[in-house]
Protein backbone atom coordinates (compact mmCIF):
# COMPACT_ATOMS: atom_id res chain seq x y z
CA UNK A 1 0.00 0.00 0.00
CA UNK A 2 1.69 3.33 -1.17
CA UNK A 3 2.19 6.00 1.33
CA UNK A 4 0.03 8.82 0.02
CA UNK A 5 -3.57 8.76 1.14
CA UNK A 6 -5.97 11.20 0.61
CA UNK A 7 -7.73 12.97 3.86
CA UNK A 8 -11.51 12.30 4.96
CA UNK A 9 -13.29 15.88 3.98
CA UNK A 10 -13.73 16.18 7.77
CA UNK A 11 -10.10 16.50 8.78
CA UNK A 12 -8.90 18.60 5.54
CA UNK A 13 -11.89 21.24 6.80
CA UNK A 14 -10.55 21.29 10.24
CA UNK A 15 -7.25 21.93 8.59
CA UNK A 16 -8.43 24.65 6.13
CA UNK A 17 -10.42 25.81 8.87
CA UNK A 18 -7.23 27.48 10.37
CA UNK A 19 -6.31 29.29 7.18
CA UNK A 20 -9.07 31.27 7.72
CA UNK A 21 -10.49 30.76 11.62
CA UNK A 22 -7.25 31.98 13.94
CA UNK A 23 -8.96 33.18 16.73
CA UNK A 24 -12.03 34.64 17.90
CA UNK A 25 -11.67 38.01 16.18
CA UNK A 26 -11.56 36.12 12.74
CA UNK A 27 -14.64 34.59 13.20
CA UNK A 28 -16.35 38.26 14.18
CA UNK A 29 -14.18 39.83 11.59
CA UNK A 30 -16.03 37.29 8.62
CA UNK A 31 -19.54 37.40 10.14
CA UNK A 32 -19.23 41.23 10.20
CA UNK A 33 -18.20 41.49 6.88
CA UNK A 34 -20.91 39.23 5.70
CA UNK A 35 -23.57 41.15 7.52
CA UNK A 36 -21.99 44.10 5.28
CA UNK A 37 -21.69 43.00 2.10
CA UNK A 38 -25.75 42.00 3.09
CA UNK A 39 -26.53 45.96 3.01
CA UNK A 40 -27.09 45.89 6.59
CA UNK A 41 -27.79 49.08 8.26
CA UNK A 42 -27.52 47.66 12.01
CA UNK A 43 -24.94 45.53 13.40
CA UNK A 44 -25.20 44.04 17.12
CA UNK A 45 -21.93 41.49 17.65
CA UNK A 46 -22.35 39.70 21.45
CA UNK A 47 -19.32 38.27 22.40
CA UNK A 48 -18.95 36.27 26.01
CA UNK A 49 -15.51 34.78 27.64
CA UNK A 50 -13.36 36.40 24.71
CA UNK A 51 -15.44 34.94 21.74
CA UNK A 52 -14.48 31.35 23.09
CA UNK A 53 -17.80 30.55 24.73
CA UNK A 54 -20.02 32.86 22.38
CA UNK A 55 -20.29 35.21 19.18
CA UNK A 56 -23.59 35.94 18.07
CA UNK A 57 -23.97 38.45 15.29
CA UNK A 58 -27.37 39.72 14.68
CA UNK A 59 -27.63 41.98 10.99
CA UNK A 60 -31.16 43.80 9.47
CA UNK A 61 -29.67 43.23 5.83
CA UNK A 62 -31.40 41.22 3.25
CA UNK A 63 -30.88 37.52 4.15
CA UNK A 64 -31.27 34.47 2.89
CA UNK A 65 -33.49 31.95 1.40
CA UNK A 66 -33.90 28.50 2.69
CA UNK A 67 -31.67 27.30 -0.22
CA UNK A 68 -29.29 29.92 0.15
CA UNK A 69 -28.68 29.59 3.43
CA UNK A 70 -27.97 25.47 3.11
CA UNK A 71 -25.24 26.25 0.63
CA UNK A 72 -23.93 29.03 2.17
CA UNK A 73 -21.97 26.26 4.87
CA UNK A 74 -20.67 24.55 2.03
CA UNK A 75 -16.70 25.14 1.12
CA UNK A 76 -16.28 27.47 -1.73
CA UNK A 77 -20.54 28.45 -1.85
CA UNK A 78 -20.57 32.21 -2.64
CA UNK A 79 -22.74 35.17 -4.11
CA UNK A 80 -19.80 37.08 -4.42
CA UNK A 81 -18.35 35.88 -7.85
CA UNK A 82 -19.16 33.65 -10.70
CA UNK A 83 -16.08 33.38 -12.78
CA UNK A 84 -12.43 33.70 -12.46
CA UNK A 85 -12.65 37.10 -14.27
CA UNK A 86 -14.29 38.74 -11.51
CA UNK A 87 -11.06 38.18 -8.98
CA UNK A 88 -9.83 41.48 -11.18
CA UNK A 89 -12.69 43.73 -9.79
CA UNK A 90 -13.35 42.63 -6.29
CA UNK A 91 -15.30 45.15 -4.34
CA UNK A 92 -17.11 42.70 -1.47
CA UNK A 93 -15.51 41.87 1.78
CA UNK A 94 -16.23 38.19 0.90
CA UNK A 95 -15.92 36.25 -1.72
CA UNK A 96 -13.92 33.21 -1.32
CA UNK A 97 -16.77 30.87 0.06
CA UNK A 98 -14.65 29.65 2.82
CA UNK A 99 -15.78 32.01 6.03
CA UNK A 100 -19.15 30.04 6.89
CA UNK A 101 -17.80 26.72 6.32
CA UNK A 102 -14.32 27.41 8.26
CA UNK A 103 -16.42 28.56 11.03
CA UNK A 104 -19.09 25.78 11.38
CA UNK A 105 -15.80 22.64 10.89
CA UNK A 106 -14.72 24.16 14.19
CA UNK A 107 -17.75 25.30 16.35
CA UNK A 108 -21.24 24.85 17.33
CA UNK A 109 -22.96 27.09 14.51
CA UNK A 110 -26.41 27.45 14.68
CA UNK A 111 -27.50 29.99 11.37
CA UNK A 112 -31.17 31.86 11.29
CA UNK A 113 -31.85 34.20 8.13
CA UNK A 114 -35.16 35.61 6.26
CA UNK A 115 -35.47 37.68 3.41
CA UNK A 116 -37.84 40.69 3.01
CA UNK A 117 -40.41 38.58 0.79
CA UNK A 118 -40.15 35.38 2.94
CA UNK A 119 -42.80 34.47 5.72
CA UNK A 120 -40.95 32.55 7.48
CA UNK A 121 -36.84 32.00 8.19
CA UNK A 122 -34.53 29.35 8.36
CA UNK A 123 -32.68 28.00 11.30
CA UNK A 124 -29.33 25.36 10.34
CA UNK A 125 -27.57 23.95 13.59
CA UNK A 126 -23.92 23.03 12.39
CA UNK A 127 -21.82 20.96 14.68
CA UNK A 128 -18.03 20.25 14.12
CA UNK A 129 -18.97 20.51 10.36
CA UNK A 130 -21.87 18.27 10.50
CA UNK A 131 -25.72 19.68 9.49
CA UNK A 132 -27.63 18.47 12.37
CA UNK A 133 -31.35 20.39 11.81
CA UNK A 134 -32.58 22.26 9.17
CA UNK A 135 -35.98 24.05 9.46
CA UNK A 136 -38.28 26.24 9.55
CA UNK A 137 -38.43 28.74 12.24
CA UNK A 138 -39.88 32.37 13.19
CA UNK A 139 -37.23 35.22 12.47
CA UNK A 140 -36.88 39.07 11.44
CA UNK A 141 -35.01 39.98 8.50
CA UNK A 142 -31.76 39.49 8.44
CA UNK A 143 -29.08 36.91 9.95
CA UNK A 144 -28.33 36.20 12.95
CA UNK A 145 -24.96 34.13 12.96
CA UNK A 146 -24.24 32.04 16.19
CA UNK A 147 -21.11 30.03 17.23
CA UNK A 148 -20.23 28.26 20.32
CA UNK A 149 -17.60 26.48 21.65
CA UNK A 150 -15.09 27.84 19.85
CA UNK A 151 -12.50 24.52 18.90
CA UNK A 152 -14.45 22.12 21.08
CA UNK A 153 -13.71 19.51 18.44
CA UNK A 154 -9.79 20.39 18.49
CA UNK A 155 -8.50 21.00 21.05
CA UNK A 156 -5.03 21.55 20.19
CA UNK A 157 -6.28 24.41 18.54
CA UNK A 158 -8.14 26.08 21.77
CA UNK A 159 -5.35 25.39 24.05
CA UNK A 160 -3.18 28.42 22.63
CA UNK A 161 -6.02 30.90 22.66
CA UNK A 162 -5.22 33.81 24.83
CA UNK A 163 -6.57 35.18 28.31
CA UNK A 164 -10.20 35.82 27.79
CA UNK A 165 -9.25 39.67 28.31
CA UNK A 166 -6.39 39.13 25.21
CA UNK A 167 -9.15 37.65 23.01
CA UNK A 168 -11.99 39.88 23.63
CA UNK A 169 -8.51 42.95 22.62
CA UNK A 170 -8.54 41.52 19.39
CA UNK A 171 -12.48 41.58 18.83
CA UNK A 172 -12.62 45.10 19.73
CA UNK A 173 -9.42 46.24 17.44
CA UNK A 174 -11.81 44.13 14.71
CA UNK A 175 -15.27 45.85 15.42
CA UNK A 176 -13.19 49.45 15.63
CA UNK A 177 -11.35 48.81 12.08
CA UNK A 178 -14.82 47.42 10.51
CA UNK A 179 -17.00 50.38 12.17
CA UNK A 180 -13.95 53.32 11.00
CA UNK A 181 -14.67 51.43 7.23
CA UNK A 182 -18.58 52.27 7.50
CA UNK A 183 -20.07 55.11 8.74
CA UNK A 184 -23.20 54.45 7.75
CA UNK A 185 -23.29 51.29 9.91
CA UNK A 186 -24.74 51.48 13.46
CA UNK A 187 -22.27 49.18 15.43
CA UNK A 188 -23.09 48.10 18.98
CA UNK A 189 -20.70 45.22 20.86
CA UNK A 190 -21.65 44.17 23.96
CA UNK A 191 -18.99 42.05 26.12
CA UNK A 192 -20.80 39.70 28.92
CA UNK A 193 -23.39 41.83 28.31
CA UNK A 194 -22.23 44.42 29.02
CA UNK A 195 -22.24 47.25 26.10
CA UNK A 196 -18.56 48.73 25.34
CA UNK A 197 -19.41 50.05 21.95
CA UNK A 198 -22.87 52.06 20.59
CA UNK A 199 -21.39 53.78 17.47
CA UNK A 200 -24.34 55.87 16.04
CA UNK A 201 -24.48 55.95 12.04
CA UNK A 202 -22.95 59.55 10.76
CA UNK A 203 -21.13 60.82 7.65
CA UNK A 204 -18.44 62.37 8.99
CA UNK A 205 -15.39 60.62 9.51
CA UNK A 206 -13.99 62.61 12.39
CA UNK A 207 -17.23 62.17 14.20
CA UNK A 208 -16.85 58.28 14.33
CA UNK A 209 -13.08 58.66 15.16
CA UNK A 210 -14.06 60.61 18.09
CA UNK A 211 -16.98 58.24 19.16
CA UNK A 212 -14.07 55.33 19.29
CA UNK A 213 -10.47 57.17 20.47
CA UNK A 214 -12.32 59.89 22.72
CA UNK A 215 -12.18 63.70 22.63
CA UNK A 216 -8.19 63.70 23.40
CA UNK A 217 -7.18 62.04 20.31
CA UNK A 218 -10.37 63.56 18.13
CA UNK A 219 -8.97 67.25 18.83
CA UNK A 220 -5.21 66.26 17.60
CA UNK A 221 -6.31 65.33 14.15
CA UNK A 222 -5.98 67.08 11.12
CA UNK A 223 -7.84 66.16 8.04
CA UNK A 224 -5.82 65.17 4.90
CA UNK A 225 -6.78 64.43 0.70
CA UNK A 226 -4.85 63.76 -1.96
CA UNK A 227 -4.72 61.77 -5.65
CA UNK A 228 -3.48 60.82 -8.53
CA UNK A 229 -4.96 59.18 -11.94
CA UNK A 230 -5.81 55.96 -9.95
CA UNK A 231 -5.73 56.68 -6.41
CA UNK A 232 -7.02 58.46 -3.95
CA UNK A 233 -6.00 59.09 -0.55
CA UNK A 234 -7.84 60.73 2.44
CA UNK A 235 -8.72 60.56 6.28
CA UNK A 236 -7.01 62.11 9.36
CA UNK A 237 -3.56 62.18 10.81
CA UNK A 238 -2.07 62.82 14.12
CA UNK A 239 -0.36 66.23 14.66
CA UNK A 240 3.05 64.58 16.13
CA UNK A 241 1.98 65.16 19.57
CA UNK A 242 -0.47 62.34 19.44
CA UNK A 243 2.56 59.97 18.17
CA UNK A 244 3.05 57.30 20.51
CA UNK A 245 5.76 54.50 20.97
CA UNK A 246 4.03 51.92 18.35
CA UNK A 247 2.06 51.95 15.08
CA UNK A 248 -1.81 50.63 16.97
CA UNK A 249 -3.07 54.06 16.26
CA UNK A 250 -2.05 53.20 12.95
CA UNK A 251 -5.36 52.59 10.29
CA UNK A 252 -4.90 51.82 6.46
CA UNK A 253 -7.74 50.91 4.28
CA UNK A 254 -7.80 50.14 0.39
CA UNK A 255 -11.33 49.91 -1.35
CA UNK A 256 -13.08 50.07 2.57
CA UNK A 257 -11.18 47.16 3.87
CA UNK A 258 -9.19 47.11 6.24
CA UNK A 259 -5.70 45.92 5.24
CA UNK A 260 -2.03 45.18 7.29
CA UNK A 261 0.31 47.53 4.97
CA UNK A 262 4.09 47.94 5.83
CA UNK A 263 4.90 49.78 2.71
CA UNK A 264 2.03 52.29 3.78
CA UNK A 265 2.99 52.81 7.17
CA UNK A 266 6.98 53.44 6.19
CA UNK A 267 5.37 56.05 4.07
CA UNK A 268 3.30 57.25 6.36
CA UNK A 269 6.28 57.56 8.50
CA UNK A 270 8.66 59.75 6.11
CA UNK A 271 5.50 62.26 5.84
CA UNK A 272 6.52 62.92 9.01
CA UNK A 273 10.16 63.70 8.90
CA UNK A 274 11.42 66.66 11.01
CA UNK A 275 8.52 66.40 13.53
CA UNK A 276 8.70 63.01 14.75
CA UNK A 277 11.53 62.03 17.51
CA UNK A 278 13.24 58.37 16.86
CA UNK A 279 11.06 55.90 17.69
CA UNK A 280 7.94 57.62 17.77
CA UNK A 281 4.87 56.31 15.25
CA UNK A 282 2.06 58.81 14.11
CA UNK A 283 -1.53 58.24 14.54
CA UNK A 284 -3.46 57.81 11.25
CA UNK A 285 -6.99 56.37 9.88
CA UNK A 286 -5.84 56.56 5.95
CA UNK A 287 -8.81 55.55 2.96
CA UNK A 288 -7.42 54.79 -0.13
CA UNK A 289 -9.40 54.36 -3.10
CA UNK A 290 -7.76 52.36 -5.77
CA UNK A 291 -8.85 50.44 -9.11
CA UNK A 292 -9.60 47.17 -8.27
CA UNK A 293 -7.63 46.25 -11.32
CA UNK A 294 -3.94 47.28 -9.29
CA UNK A 295 -5.28 45.70 -6.00
CA UNK A 296 -4.90 41.98 -5.43
CA UNK A 297 -6.95 40.79 -2.46
CA UNK A 298 -6.29 37.43 -3.23
CA UNK A 299 -3.27 37.03 -1.33
CA UNK A 300 -4.20 35.17 1.98
CA UNK A 301 -7.59 33.49 2.87
CA UNK A 302 -7.92 36.32 5.86
CA UNK A 303 -8.13 38.99 2.84
CA UNK A 304 -5.64 41.93 5.10
CA UNK A 305 -2.81 41.10 3.40
CA UNK A 306 -3.21 42.39 0.03
CA UNK A 307 -0.60 43.39 -3.64
CA UNK A 308 -0.76 46.92 -5.35
CA UNK A 309 0.60 47.18 -8.48
CA UNK A 310 2.46 50.80 -8.83
CA UNK A 311 2.88 50.68 -5.21
CA UNK A 312 5.79 53.49 -5.06
CA UNK A 313 3.94 55.67 -6.57
CA UNK A 314 1.07 54.82 -4.08
CA UNK A 315 3.57 55.65 -0.95
CA UNK A 316 4.83 58.46 -2.83
CA UNK A 317 1.64 60.39 -2.59
CA UNK A 318 0.82 59.19 0.89
CA UNK A 319 3.79 60.73 2.15
CA UNK A 320 3.61 63.97 0.12
CA UNK A 321 0.11 64.01 1.43
CA UNK A 322 0.98 63.53 4.89
CA UNK A 323 3.57 66.47 4.26
CA UNK A 324 1.29 68.57 3.17
CA UNK A 325 -1.21 68.18 5.43
CA UNK A 326 0.88 68.81 8.29
CA UNK A 327 2.02 71.97 7.08
CA UNK A 328 -1.39 73.35 5.69
CA UNK A 329 -2.37 72.58 9.42
CA UNK A 330 -0.99 75.74 10.37
CA UNK A 331 2.62 77.64 10.51
CA UNK A 332 5.25 74.68 11.20
CA UNK A 333 6.50 76.91 14.18
CA UNK A 334 3.30 76.26 16.24
CA UNK A 335 3.33 72.65 15.72
CA UNK A 336 7.16 72.20 16.46
CA UNK A 337 6.81 74.29 19.41
CA UNK A 338 3.69 72.27 20.50
CA UNK A 339 5.30 69.02 19.72
CA UNK A 340 8.31 70.51 22.06
CA UNK A 341 5.68 71.20 24.97
CA UNK A 342 4.50 67.68 25.04
CA UNK A 343 7.88 66.47 24.77
CA UNK A 344 8.84 68.39 28.11
CA UNK A 345 5.89 67.34 29.57
CA UNK A 346 6.78 64.34 29.27
CA UNK A 347 10.08 64.43 31.36
CA UNK A 348 12.20 63.02 27.71
CA UNK A 349 15.18 65.48 27.26
CA UNK A 350 13.87 68.01 24.00
CA UNK A 351 17.58 68.78 23.24
CA UNK A 352 21.05 68.16 25.32
CA UNK A 353 20.65 69.11 28.29
CA UNK A 354 23.00 72.23 30.19
CA UNK A 355 24.05 69.70 33.01
CA UNK A 356 25.56 67.25 30.47
CA UNK A 357 26.95 69.88 28.42
CA UNK A 358 28.41 72.52 31.08
CA UNK A 359 30.25 70.06 32.93
CA UNK A 360 29.69 70.54 36.12
CA UNK A 361 29.14 68.61 38.80
CA UNK A 362 26.36 70.09 40.75
CA UNK A 363 24.21 69.92 37.00
CA UNK A 364 25.28 66.95 35.99
CA UNK A 365 24.67 65.49 38.70
CA UNK A 366 20.94 66.91 39.09
CA UNK A 367 20.33 65.28 35.57
CA UNK A 368 21.05 61.69 36.93
CA UNK A 369 19.63 62.14 40.33
CA UNK A 370 15.89 60.45 41.35
CA UNK A 371 13.94 60.05 44.39
CA UNK A 372 15.81 56.59 45.09
CA UNK A 373 19.24 57.59 44.27
CA UNK A 374 19.91 61.02 45.89
CA UNK A 375 22.67 59.17 48.44
CA UNK A 376 24.26 57.30 45.69
CA UNK A 377 25.52 60.53 44.54
CA UNK A 378 28.68 62.09 46.26
CA UNK A 379 31.75 63.37 46.69
CA UNK A 380 33.41 60.88 43.88
CA UNK A 381 36.90 62.37 43.50
CA UNK A 382 38.44 63.59 40.33
CA UNK A 383 37.71 60.95 37.01
CA UNK A 384 41.13 59.15 37.74
CA UNK A 385 39.29 57.42 40.85
CA UNK A 386 38.59 53.70 41.25
CA UNK A 387 35.05 52.72 40.94
CA UNK A 388 34.37 49.15 40.96
CA UNK A 389 31.63 47.45 38.81
CA UNK A 390 31.31 44.04 40.75
CA UNK A 391 34.28 41.53 41.02
CA UNK A 392 35.63 41.75 37.95
CA UNK A 393 35.82 45.26 36.68
CA UNK A 394 37.70 47.96 38.27
CA UNK A 395 37.72 51.34 36.46
CA UNK A 396 40.56 53.22 37.00
CA UNK A 397 40.62 56.05 34.72
CA UNK A 398 37.40 57.65 32.86
CA UNK A 399 38.75 58.24 29.51
CA UNK A 400 35.31 59.63 27.82
CA UNK A 401 32.37 58.67 25.39
CA UNK A 402 32.32 57.09 21.90
CA UNK A 403 29.92 58.76 19.63
CA UNK A 404 27.95 60.34 22.40
CA UNK A 405 26.51 56.75 22.78
CA UNK A 406 29.31 54.83 24.34
CA UNK A 407 32.25 55.21 27.43
CA UNK A 408 35.16 54.20 27.23
CA UNK A 409 36.95 53.69 30.03
CA UNK A 410 40.42 51.88 31.47
CA UNK A 411 40.44 49.03 33.93
CA UNK A 412 43.09 46.65 35.68
CA UNK A 413 43.51 44.70 32.83
CA UNK A 414 42.77 46.47 30.08
CA UNK A 415 39.36 48.56 29.05
CA UNK A 416 35.95 48.70 28.84
CA UNK A 417 33.04 49.91 26.36
CA UNK A 418 29.87 50.62 28.49
CA UNK A 419 26.33 51.60 26.80
CA UNK A 420 25.37 54.61 28.87
CA UNK A 421 21.14 54.12 28.38
CA UNK A 422 22.06 50.43 28.95
CA UNK A 423 23.75 51.05 32.56
CA UNK A 424 21.47 53.80 33.42
CA UNK A 425 18.67 51.77 32.57
CA UNK A 426 19.82 48.90 35.30
CA UNK A 427 20.04 51.23 37.93
CA UNK A 428 16.99 53.21 37.23
CA UNK A 429 15.22 49.94 37.20
CA UNK A 430 16.72 48.58 40.66
CA UNK A 431 15.72 51.48 42.47
CA UNK A 432 12.31 51.48 41.29
CA UNK A 433 11.88 47.75 42.12
CA UNK A 434 13.14 48.69 45.35
CA UNK A 435 10.17 51.30 45.66
CA UNK A 436 7.39 48.85 44.92
CA UNK A 437 8.98 46.19 46.11
CA UNK A 438 8.05 47.54 49.70
CA UNK A 439 4.11 45.85 51.19
CA UNK A 440 3.21 49.37 50.81
CA UNK A 441 5.02 51.44 48.55
CA UNK A 442 4.51 54.92 49.52
CA UNK A 443 2.44 57.32 47.35
CA UNK A 444 2.75 61.00 46.45
CA UNK A 445 -0.53 62.78 46.18
CA UNK A 446 -1.70 64.78 42.95
CA UNK A 447 -1.95 68.56 43.62
CA UNK A 448 -4.56 68.76 40.55
CA UNK A 449 -6.16 65.01 39.60
CA UNK A 450 -5.24 64.06 36.22
CA UNK A 451 -7.78 63.21 34.13
CA UNK A 452 -7.11 60.44 30.94
CA UNK A 453 -9.43 60.03 28.22
CA UNK A 454 -7.96 57.44 25.89
CA UNK A 455 -9.11 55.02 23.01
CA UNK A 456 -11.73 52.20 24.34
CA UNK A 457 -9.27 49.68 23.52
CA UNK A 458 -6.10 51.55 25.85
CA UNK A 459 -9.13 51.97 28.78
CA UNK A 460 -9.80 48.22 28.58
CA UNK A 461 -6.18 47.54 29.22
CA UNK A 462 -5.72 49.88 32.29
CA UNK A 463 -9.51 48.26 33.89
CA UNK A 464 -7.70 44.49 33.83
CA UNK A 465 -4.69 46.31 35.30
CA UNK A 466 -6.05 48.80 38.07
CA UNK A 467 -5.70 46.59 41.11
CA UNK A 468 -2.15 45.79 40.23
CA UNK A 469 -1.31 49.83 39.03
CA UNK A 470 -2.44 50.88 42.51
CA UNK A 471 -1.16 48.41 44.01
CA UNK A 472 2.10 49.70 42.91
CA UNK A 473 1.51 53.23 44.94
CA UNK A 474 -0.74 54.67 41.95
CA UNK A 475 -4.59 56.05 43.06
CA UNK A 476 -6.36 55.74 39.80
CA UNK A 477 -10.34 54.92 38.98
CA UNK A 478 -12.47 54.51 36.30
CA UNK A 479 -14.42 57.91 35.68
CA UNK A 480 -17.10 56.78 33.76
CA UNK A 481 -17.10 54.43 30.96
CA UNK A 482 -14.14 56.01 28.54
CA UNK A 483 -11.80 57.67 31.22
CA UNK A 484 -9.36 57.46 34.39
CA UNK A 485 -8.70 59.82 37.12
CA UNK A 486 -5.22 59.40 38.87
CA UNK A 487 -4.98 61.29 41.99
CA UNK A 488 -1.64 59.87 43.07
CA UNK A 489 1.97 57.99 41.82
CA UNK A 490 4.33 56.20 43.68
CA UNK A 491 6.29 58.62 45.25
CA UNK A 492 9.67 57.32 43.38
CA UNK A 493 7.71 58.74 40.08
CA UNK A 494 6.74 61.91 41.82
CA UNK A 495 8.74 64.20 39.06
CA UNK A 496 7.31 61.75 36.41
CA UNK A 497 3.38 62.96 33.82
CA UNK A 498 1.61 60.30 35.18
CA UNK A 499 -0.60 60.73 32.20
CA UNK A 500 2.30 59.61 29.95
CA UNK A 501 3.25 56.55 32.18
CA UNK A 502 -0.24 55.25 32.29
CA UNK A 503 -0.79 55.95 28.29
CA UNK A 504 3.05 54.03 27.64
CA UNK A 505 1.69 51.04 30.04
CA UNK A 506 -1.45 50.48 27.82
CA UNK A 507 0.97 51.41 24.49
CA UNK A 508 2.80 48.71 25.57
CA UNK A 509 0.25 46.21 27.12
CA UNK A 510 -1.53 46.20 24.30
CA UNK A 511 0.84 45.49 21.28
CA UNK A 512 2.36 42.86 23.63
CA UNK A 513 5.88 44.58 23.56
CA UNK A 514 5.88 44.21 27.69
CA UNK A 515 7.86 41.18 27.85
CA UNK A 516 11.42 41.34 29.66
CA UNK A 517 11.68 37.64 30.69
CA UNK A 518 11.21 39.08 34.47
CA UNK A 519 9.50 37.42 36.75
CA UNK A 520 7.16 39.75 37.67
CA UNK A 521 4.54 42.46 36.20
CA UNK A 522 5.83 44.43 38.64
CA UNK A 523 9.40 43.93 36.87
CA UNK A 524 7.61 44.78 33.90
CA UNK A 525 6.66 48.01 34.24
CA UNK A 526 9.80 48.90 36.18
CA UNK A 527 11.71 47.95 32.72
CA UNK A 528 9.51 50.18 30.82
CA UNK A 529 9.68 53.45 33.01
CA UNK A 530 13.62 52.83 33.38
CA UNK A 531 13.64 52.70 29.66
CA UNK A 532 10.92 55.20 28.17
CA UNK A 533 10.96 57.73 31.25
CA UNK A 534 13.99 58.34 32.93
CA UNK A 535 16.94 56.87 31.54
CA UNK A 536 19.83 58.71 29.65
CA UNK A 537 19.51 57.72 25.96
CA UNK A 538 22.14 57.33 23.20
CA UNK A 539 23.45 60.65 21.50
CA UNK A 540 23.08 62.21 25.29
CA UNK A 541 26.05 63.63 25.62
CA UNK A 542 27.27 63.31 29.20
CA UNK A 543 30.18 65.33 31.15
CA UNK A 544 32.89 63.40 33.36
CA UNK A 545 30.90 64.33 36.52
CA UNK A 546 27.88 62.71 35.09
CA UNK A 547 29.97 59.44 33.83
CA UNK A 548 31.36 59.08 36.93
CA UNK A 549 27.98 59.39 38.81
CA UNK A 550 26.67 56.96 36.66
CA UNK A 551 29.38 54.40 36.67
CA UNK A 552 29.32 54.74 40.61
CA UNK A 553 25.47 53.73 40.73
CA UNK A 554 26.00 50.92 38.17
CA UNK A 555 28.56 49.48 40.71
CA UNK A 556 26.46 49.55 43.58
CA UNK A 557 23.86 47.68 41.22
CA UNK A 558 22.64 43.53 42.31
CA UNK A 559 23.43 43.25 38.64
CA UNK A 560 25.22 45.81 36.70
CA UNK A 561 26.21 43.54 33.76
CA UNK A 562 23.04 44.04 31.73
CA UNK A 563 19.66 45.64 31.30
CA UNK A 564 16.31 44.07 32.22
CA UNK A 565 16.08 43.69 29.05
CA UNK A 566 19.12 41.31 28.76
CA UNK A 567 21.17 43.58 26.95
CA UNK A 568 25.03 43.84 28.37
CA UNK A 569 25.71 47.35 30.12
CA UNK A 570 29.52 47.06 29.06
CA UNK A 571 31.95 44.77 27.55
CA UNK A 572 35.23 43.77 28.58
CA UNK A 573 38.39 43.91 26.71
CA UNK A 574 42.10 42.70 28.12
CA UNK A 575 44.98 44.38 27.32
CA UNK A 576 46.36 41.03 26.03
CA UNK A 577 43.79 41.53 23.37
CA UNK A 578 45.19 45.15 21.77
CA UNK A 579 48.85 43.31 22.22
CA UNK A 580 47.50 40.92 20.23
CA UNK A 581 46.12 43.45 17.42
CA UNK A 582 49.39 44.91 17.11
CA UNK A 583 51.46 41.97 16.85
CA UNK A 584 53.07 42.77 20.32
CA UNK A 585 52.18 39.37 21.21
CA UNK A 586 51.62 36.09 19.67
Amino acid sequence: MGKIRVLPEAIANKISAGEVIERPASIVKELVENALDAGSSAIEIDVKHGGKSLIRVMDDGSGMTAEDAQLSVLRHATSKIEKAEDLNGVRSFGFRGEALPSIAAVSRFTLQSRTSSSLSGTELVVEGGNLVKARECTAAQGTVAEVRDLFFNTPARRKFLRQDSTEFGHILDTVICLALANLSVHFILRSQDKEVLNLLPTNDLAVRARAIFGDDWADQMIPVHGDIPYAKISGLIGKPSLASGNRAGQFFFINRRWVKAYGLSHALQAGYHGFLMQHRFPAAVLFFDIDPHHVDVNVHPTKQQVRLSHEAMIKSLVEKTVSRGLTQAGDLAPLVSSFAKDIEKSGVPQSLPASLIKNTREESDSFLRTAECDTAIGELGACYGSIRIGKKVCITKILGQIHRTYILAETEEGYVLIDQHAAHERVMFEALMKGFSSRHPSSQRLLIEEILDLPVRQIEILKENLDFLNQLGFEAELFGERSLVVRAVPSILKDENPVTLLKEFADEKETGKMQTRLKSREGDVAALIACKRKSVKAADSLGFPAIEALLAQLGKCENPFNCPHGRPTMIRYHASDIEKQFKRKV
